[in-house]
């Protein structure tokens, strides 16, 4: 355990580094006075959920580079770390849309959609009463015997929040929204769980 979370942070360092190319471009554009095309958002903060889940806010770090289509829409692609019930590895896109531009306070709404692998293999089984096996004849309720593997499954992110444009060419941002993720996880004989959580995301980033 102590070795994957140690892969975590390291991963998390080397994250950071992709704000840099960003950071560049807005000090280039700022010389030559031409429209800022790259954005690199680099946001922490909580999944929240109810007070009975076994993480009831779970904390997530996530690091994106968006391209400017026009002045208020970008598009991007990102990645990050959550710590679930397992960690999870998110390879996501997004679409950001803001309601103003060349302004200090800037709202803003995005959708975020993905894929989320899991970085470590086992885990301790979870929600048994919702483990079933699958046979020729129709799908028979049991429990899982040994660890439950995770195999990762879709996201979608929703949110809207506000960008707060500070003198150091950096926004500061925060963020709310939705958070729908279906996950799946097998184990021997054939059984299979699927887990959907519901939960509000709750993030406070810098923005590039």
């Amino acid at each position: 355990m102590k070795s994957n979370r140690r892969k975590t942070y390291l991963f998390i360092l080397c994250c950071l580094p992709a704000c840099l190319p960003a950071a560049w471009g807005q000090t280039s554009a700022t010389r030559d006075s031409s429209p800022q095309k790259l954005l690199s958002l680099t946001e922490a903060g909580v999944l929240a959920g109810n007070s009975d889940n076994q993480r009831p806010a779970p904390f997530i770090f996530h690091s994106s580079l968006n391209y400017a289509l026009t002045p208020r829409l970008s598009a991007g692609l990102g990645t990050g770390v959550e710590f679930m019930k397992e960690t999870l590895l998110p390879l996501t896109a997004n679409l950001r849309l803001s309601f103003t531009h060349a302004s200090k306070l800037q709202p803003f709404v995005r959708l975020m959609g993905g894929y989320l692998i899991p970085l470590e293999s086992k885990m301790n089984a979870p929600y048994p009463r919702y483990l079933y096996y699958a046979d020729a004849f129709g799908t028979q309720s049991s429990y899982p015997e040994g660890d439950l593997m995770a195999k990762g499954g879709w996201m979608i992110n929703p949110s809207a929040g506000i960008v707060l444009q500070t003198k150091w060419n950096t926004g500061v941002v925060l963020s709310g929204g939705y958070r729908h993720q279906r996950l799946l996880y097998s184990a021997k004989q054939d059984y299979r769980l699927q887990v959907e959580q519901n939960r509000l995301s709750l993030t406070l980033g810098l923005i590039f």
